[in-house]
């Protein structure tokens, strides 16, 4: 959902145009940034209507936007109204990803990966029930885990062999 409503941005635009108020005056009036102001007066008087934010580009896409505006000589907020891109700041880190990863960069997946464990090696079933490759994944699961625990409860041992030496050393060197 967008920060402001579609009336919001109509409105102030309106102002610029009826009553010739100017874009410091409404970024007072509204609390508004100066350069969304005029992205919205842009929108508007190119299209009649403001462009839908959060959309998603094709890999295709932004290579087309990247070589159009390369062709053109066209600054990012003009390249952004003609394509219809919601901010012209998009456009600005396409080409950073263009420029550092090549046309790879721009077709790859955005987002996060899952925190989410894909499956479980455990049936979710009686153990009576499983097969025995499941029987045989769970006992691997807990030989590993077992082995796990047992380095790290000699390592924790070690440590404080290590520690009952040093206080032996000290206590020896102050007498």
């Amino acid at each position: 959902m967008s920060k402001y409503t579609e009336e919001l941005k109509k409105q102030i635009v309106l102002e610029h145009k009826i009553k010739h108020y100017g874009v410091r005056v409404l970024q007072r009036k509204y609390g508004i940034p100066r350069s969304l102001i005029r992205q919205w007066i842009a929108q508007y008087e190119l299209n009649g209507k403001f462009t839908e934010p959060t959309r998603r580009f094709s890999g295709e896409f932004k290579l087309k936007v990247l070589n159009y505006q390369q062709e053109h000589n066209l600054s990012n907020l003009a390249t952004a109204l003609i394509f219809g891109i919601t901010n012209q700041g998009t456009i600005c880190a396409w080409r950073k990803k263009y420029i550092t990863g090549g046309t790879q960069a721009l077709f790859q997946k955005q987002g996060r990966y899952s925190k989410m464990p894909k499956k479980s090696l455990i049936p979710n079933k009686p153990r009576e029930e499983w097969t025995k490759d499941e029987e045989l994944a769970y006992l691997r699961m807990e030989n590993a885990y077992l082995k796990k625990y047992m380095a790290l409860v000699q390592e924790d041992e070690k440590k404080k062999q290590q520690q009952k030496k040093d206080r032996k050393k000290s206590k020896l060197s102050e007498n």
